[in-house]
């Protein structure tokens, strides 16, 4: 009797540490994710700093946020990406991510003073899925940051979904609609006339 309830003890104990640690990580990410985003908008909205300096700030702060090297395997499939040389791999992550890099620097002439709101995070699986809204007068725009933790670098974003579309399957879409008919050769061409 007794052993039975140690032992239900210890389960008990253990659930309750990992709960706790699941919780923590959720509300780490959304505090680190809140004051990221509370930078960005502050850059933004700084007028004074020209755009090429204001740029290279967000850069800064962003770039760590995000894993491009699995957002790119991951867009490019894992049957292609099992086909490509060591040098292929790498010149494909180092243009998708100045692909991605590029579309949100893009993007940030569009803010308008939009509010940020950002709900707690949701875990999924071995996963940490963060809703945010993006609100203006009259609209609401849901984002939602995918996070996965590496054993490296902590928490990374992998994906994100922008009203309800992922930009990993939006990007594999792409790309497997010109290797349809192209070398991966092509593809990486595209990728460099696209950046240029």
């Amino acid at each position: 009797m007794f052993k039975r309830s140690l032992l239900t003890l210890i389960v008990l104990f253990v659930m309750g540490a990992s709960q706790s640690v699941a919780a923590d990580d959720k509300a780490d990410i959304k505090a680190m994710m809140k004051e990221k985003i509370g930078a960005v908008t502050t850059l933004i909205q700084d007028k004074e700093t020209s755009k090429d300096v204001r740029n290279k700030k967000i850069e800064a702060i962003v770039t760590p946020l995000f894993d491009y090297g699995l957002m790119g395997r991951l867009s490019l499939g894992k049957k292609q990406w099992k086909k490509l040389s060591k040098q292929e791999r790498a010149d494909f992550a180092h243009l998708f991510e100045e692909r991605v890099t590029q579309s949100y620097i893009s993007k940030l002439d569009l803010y308008s003073d939009e509010v940020v709101a950002i709900d707690d995070a949701i875990k999924v699986k071995s996963r940490i899925h963060l809703p945010t809204h993006l609100m203006s007068k009259n609209e609401k725009r849901d984002i939602l940051y995918k996070f996965y933790k590496s054993k490296k670098r902590g928490w990374l974003i992998y994906d994100v979904d922008i009203l309800g579309v992922s930009l990993i399957q939006t990007y594999r879409t792409q790309f497997s609609g010109i290797l349809k008919n192209d070398s991966f050769a092509v593809l990486l061409e595209k990728l460099k006339t696209e950046k240029s």
